[in-house]
């Protein structure tokens, strides 16, 4: 069987646990990128079933419902957020501002769903599409145009052979050319990682919170749960580690960090 790249497969060896897309094929390997996680992983090309039209269509649907479902709970939250800062002075109107964010991903697809529950959660964001190798080359640049209050470096990551990152090494350096930017943790708060990245590493480099403490997979909306909660705590306020990473798909294992002060800022009048 032929394969080219953009096929979606699946693993035979796998038992086709995961739905991936065809990144690049060298000679008779193909890198993959998971079409629901964070992870890249690679497979000789015998080992690959091509996923049929149906079952294609089934996935893209299944994305679009659960970036929906998710943004539908945000809302939810924000809203219930909102009538409780209004409840507390009701004689007042106060405008917000959440945090400013500019969000840096590896994957074209994840990257417009993600845009797009940023628009609908009100928060001002600035998204790009890099490949990660090319996060250190690009980053301050993107940093001095937006000058965000938070910033994501996400995309694909992974083991190789159970022990090598596939894509981790660019995530730290990025972040620590993003700390050297903003040393102040409150000032600029950094998301970094995707699936089984180098969690301790990215937060030695400056992370306020990052993947994977338990080396595990990410769901591809992760990051915008996390950004949602970063936004809409007041400054005044640090965020609960805990109930970030409980607000999150993945959980504990998944997603981890340190005490951060929210981004979220009231205007009177």
């Amino acid at each position: 069987m032929s394969f080219k790249l953009g096929d979606i497969v699946t693993r035979s060896s796998y038992d086709s646990d995961v739905i991936f897309k065809i990144e690049d094929i060298n000679g008779d390997n193909a890198i993959l990128r998971s079409c629901k996680l964070r992870l890249m992983a690679d497979a000789p090309l015998s080992d690959l079933i091509k996923v049929n039209d149906e079952k294609k269509n089934t996935v893209r649907k299944s994305l679009q419902q659960e970036a929906y479902n998710y943004l539908m709970r945000m809302k939810r939250n924000l809203i219930l957020y909102q009538n409780h800062v209004r409840s507390k002075d009701s004689g007042n109107f106060y405008r917000e501002r959440p945090g400013r964010v500019l969000h840096l991903d590896g994957d074209k697809d994840y990257l417009e769903l993600s845009m797009q529950n940023y628009k609908n959660l009100q928060i001002d964001a600035q998204g790009y599409y890099l490949p990660e190798k090319e996060f250190r080359e690009k980053i301050y640049y993107y940093l001095k145009a937006h000058k965000p209050d938070i910033l994501v470096i996400t995309g694909h990551d992974g083991k190789h052979g159970g022990k090598d990152y596939r894509t981790s090494e660019y995530f730290v350096q990025a972040v620590k050319i993003a700390r050297s930017y903003e040393k102040n943790l409150d000032s600029l708060v950094i998301f970094a990682g995707a699936c089984q990245s180098s969690y301790n590493e990215l937060i030695e480099a400056g992370s306020n919170f990052a993947s994977s403490p338990g080396d595990e997979l990410i769901h591809f909306l992760d990051p915008v749960l996390v950004v949602e909660k970063i936004a809409y705590t007041p400054i005044a306020d640090v965020v609960r580690v805990k109930e970030l990473v409980g607000g999150t798909i993945s959980g504990e294992g998944g997603i981890g960090g340190v005490e951060t002060r929210g981004q979220l800022r009231l205007c009177y009048p």
